[in-house]
C-alpha cells in the first residue's frame, strides 16, 4: 500500500475521554470543535492554526447531541440525529454558549455540515424510509432558521437522476460546491447552486463491489477522492482514471498511524490516535 503523510496538528485530552455518549467533533474553517456531554455540555474550540485551545460551557437541551458546526457571528450549531414526531433536534448557541433558538432539522440523520448561513444535511436509509417530512427529500441544504433552499429529490427528479435512499457521505466545500456519496446505485454527485452539475457511477469506484460501499466520509480535491470506511481503512479514488487503491496514513517520521477516529471536510482528512490529532490536505501535496 502506498503511504499518505500525516502532518501532526493537535493534542486534544478530551478526545481520550471515555463513557457514553463519545465526544463529538465537528470541523468548521481552521477550527476543530469537540463536545463532551459525559458530565456537563462542554465545547472545547481547537485551532489548526496556532494550537490555541478554548473551552465553553453551553446550555444543556436536554437531548444527545450528535453532530457540531461553526456558524458566523460567532455562533454555534449543535444536531441530534433523530426527532420524534418532527420535534426540534438542531439547536443554536450563542458564543456565551446560551441557547436561543431551535428547529427540526429531520430524523436520522447521517451528517452535517455548514458552511456560513447555509446548513447542508444527508440522511440514513431509516430516516429517508420513515414519515418524517425532511428526511424524505434524502439530503437537503436549510438556512439558519430551518427553511428549506435545496432539496435533493426535487433537483434529481427534475433532472431524472435517481433519488437517495442512503446518503454515506457529504461534503460542504466553502467554494460552493456540495459533494454526495449515496445509494441508490453507489452514486457520487457534485451540486452547484442547487443543480447537480455531475454525476459519476459504476467501475472500480463507484459499485456495489467497491470497498467504499458505505463508506463514513471523504475528501475531495480535483476530481481525487480520499475515502475512510467504517473498517478504519483508507482508500484513494481518481474519478478522471477511474482508479481505486487502498492507502496508509503515516506520521512524518513514516511510522504508520493505528487511528480510532476520523473526520473529513473539503480537501482534508483528519485521524485521531487517542488525544493525537494529525491532518492530511490534499490541496498541500498536490493530488489532481
Amino acid at each position: 500500500m502506498e503511504p499518505i503523510i500525516m502532518r501532526h496538528i493537535l493534542r486534544l485530552k478530551e478526545l481520550e475521554r471515555g463513557g457514553k455518549p463519545l465526544p463529538r467533533v465537528g470541523v468548521t474553517g481552521s477550527r476543530l470543535l469537540v463536545l463532551s456531554q459525559a458530565e456537563e455540555l462542554l465545547l472545547t474550540i481547537a485551532s489548526q492554526e496556532d494550537g490555541s485551545v478554548r473551552c465553553l460551557p453551553m446550555e444543556d437541551p436536554e437531548r444527545e447531541i450528535h453532530f457540531i458546526q461553526a456558524l458566523p457571528q460567532n455562533r454555534w450549531l449543535l444536531v441530534s440525529a433523530f426527532s420524534e414526531a418532527e420535534e426540534a433536534n438542531a439547536f443554536l448557541y450563542d458564543d456565551e454558549g446560551r441557547l436561543h433558538t431551535s428547529f427540526h432539522a429531520g430524523d436520522g440523520i447521517e451528517d452535517v455540515q455548514a458552511v456560513e448561513d447555509r446548513i447542508w444535511i444527508g440522511y440514513m436509509e431509516d430516516g429517508i424510509a420513515g414519515e418524517d417530512s425532511l428526511s424524505g427529500h434524502g439530503a437537503v441544504c436549510l438556512d439558519l432558521e430551518g427553511r428549506l433552499l435545496f432539496s435533493y429529490r426535487d433537483a434529481a427528479q427534475r433532472q431524472g437522476l435517481p433519488e437517495v435512499r442512503d446518503c454515506y457521505g457529504l461534503n460542504a466545500c466553502p467554494d460552493g460546491e456540495t459533494w454526495l456519496y449515496y445509494y441508490t446505485d453507489h452514486l457520487l454527485a457534485r451540486i452547484i447552486d442547487s443543480r447537480v452539475k455531475q454525476f459519476w457511477k459504476g467501475g472500480a469506484v463507484l459499485s456495489w463491489r467497491s470497498p467504499l460501499v458505505q463508506a463514513g466520509g471523504f475528501a475531495c480535491f480535483q476530481r481525487q477522492l480520499l475515502f475512510a470506511t467504517p473498517g478504519r481503512e483508507l482508500y484513494r479514488a481518481s474519478l478522471n482514471r477511474v482508479t481505486l487503491e487502498r492507502v496508509r496514513p503515516i506520521d512524518g517520521q513514516g511510522e504508520e498511524i493505528r487511528f480510532d477516529r476520523y473526520w473529513t471536510r473539503d480537501s482534508r482528512l483528519f485521524l485521531s490516535a487517542g488525544a493525537e490529532v494529525y491532518i492530511h490536505d490534499m490541496k498541500e501535496t498536490g493530488w489532481g
